[in-house]
């Protein structure tokens, strides 16, 4: 689960960072 959780958190990161540059 943490592990999971943590996938999760870091795909959010780069949602942002993909986000921000767009």
């Amino acid at each position: 689960v943490m592990a999971q959780r943590a996938l999760a958190d870091a795909m959010e990161l780069m949602a942002n960072a993909m986000a921000q540059e767009a």
